[in-house]
């Protein structure tokens, strides 16, 4: 019993002090089928027709410092034995002063799937600022 009430115990500290606290530092992606204006931004589709532009919005956790981000979109690939991808899409974008907590642009793709969207900062290429996917038809 005092080895349950110890393994307990250490369960229990083990989630409070090792709690994710990586989600606050990560950014945001939406996606939309229309330009990206103050009206529509929070309106986010995930399903698109293939070769119809896929506009985004990428929202920064905090002011961005450097001034140059990099925008990588590859396609998960079904036939893969455990999973895999395939890099589609890579296009690195200067910043202006004005767009230092956001960024947006649009891009068309031609293959149905589903795809995954990464934003990095161009100093940190192993740590994604936002993740989103969406689907292609």
């Amino acid at each position: 019993m005092k080895r349950f009430c110890i393994t307990a115990v250490i369960f229990i500290l083990l989630f409070m002090f090792t709690g994710c606290t990586f989600a606050a530092k990560k950014g945001i992606l939406l996606f939309n089928s229309e330009p990206v204006t103050r009206e529509n931004a929070l309106h986010d589709n995930m399903v698109f027709n293939a070769g119809e532009r896929v506009y985004y919005l990428f929202i920064a956790p905090k002011k961005m410092k450097n001034k140059f981000i990099r925008v990588q979109i590859f396609k998960m690939i079904e036939s893969a034995p455990w999973g895999g991808n395939e890099i589609v899409r890579t296009k690195d974008f200067r910043l202006m002063k004005d767009e230092r907590y956001y960024h947006t642009d649009y891009f068309t793709l031609y293959e149905t799937g589903r795809y995954v969207m990464q934003v990095f900062s161009i100093d940190d290429l192993q740590h994604p600022l936002a993740v989103d996917f969406f689907y292609l038809r």
